[in-house]
C-alpha cells in the first residue's frame, strides 16, 4: 500500500499521509482495509469527479452512494494547476489544519499522488507555521512535489 507519512510539526496531534487515488494502483477492497488499519478519519479528494469515476470507479461508487467508513472532502484541481476558486482552496486547506490539529488522521490524494496532492501538502504544512522550503522539503521527502509554476507559486503565496 502506497500509504506515504508526511512528517508533520511535533506539536500536531493528527497523522498525514499522501497517495495516488484510492482504487486506481490497488484494489478497492485492499485500500479499505488499510483506511481501516490506520484508522483514517478523513479522506480528501483533489480528483473533479468526470477524472475518479474513469480512473476508480469503485471509488466514485463509493463516493456518490455516500459508503465510505471516513469523512470526505472534495477539493478539486485541475492537472497540474489549481483550483478554479482561490477561496475555497484557500478554506479547504484550513480545513485539512484544523482537522490536523484536532488529531484526525487525513490521507491527501491526486490521481498519482504527485503534483496536487504535493501543493495541498505543503500549503497545509505552510499552514501549520513550516517556512516554505522546509514544507516543501517535507514533501519532496514524502515522494510529492508541486508539479508546475502555479502550484509552486500558490505555495509561495499560501
Amino acid at each position: 500500500m502506497a500509504f506515504r507519512a508526511l512528517e508533520l510539526p511535533h506539536d500536531i496531534s493528527g497523522r498525514l499521509w499522501l497517495q495516488s487515488m484510492p482504487g486506481r494502483l490497488e484494489p478497492w477492497g485492499s485500500f479499505l482495509d488499510e483506511a481501516r488499519t490506520r484508522q483514517l478519519t478523513l479522506v480528501s479528494c483533489l480528483n473533479p469527479l468526470d477524472e475518479v469515476a474513469q480512473l476508480s470507479p469503485l471509488y466514485h461508487k463509493a463516493i456518490s452512494e455516500g459508503r465510505l467508513p471516513f469523512r470526505w472532502q472534495h477539493l478539486p484541481m485541475r492537472d497540474f494547476g489549481l483550483g478554479s476558486n482561490p477561496e475555497v482552496f484557500r478554506q479547504g486547506v484550513e480545513t485539512l489544519i484544523h482537522s490536523l490539529r484536532v488529531g484526525d488522521r487525513v490521507l491527501l490524494h491526486c490521481a498519482a499522488g504527485i503534483g496536487r496532492t504535493g501543493t495541498v501538502a505543503a500549503c497545509v504544512l505552510k499552514g501549520l507555521g513550516l517556512p516554505v522550503e522546509d514544507s516543501l522539503l517535507r514533501v519532496r521527502q514524502a515522494g510529492s512535489n508541486p508539479q508546475s509554476a502555479v502550484q509552486s507559486g500558490w505555495v509561495e503565496q499560501f
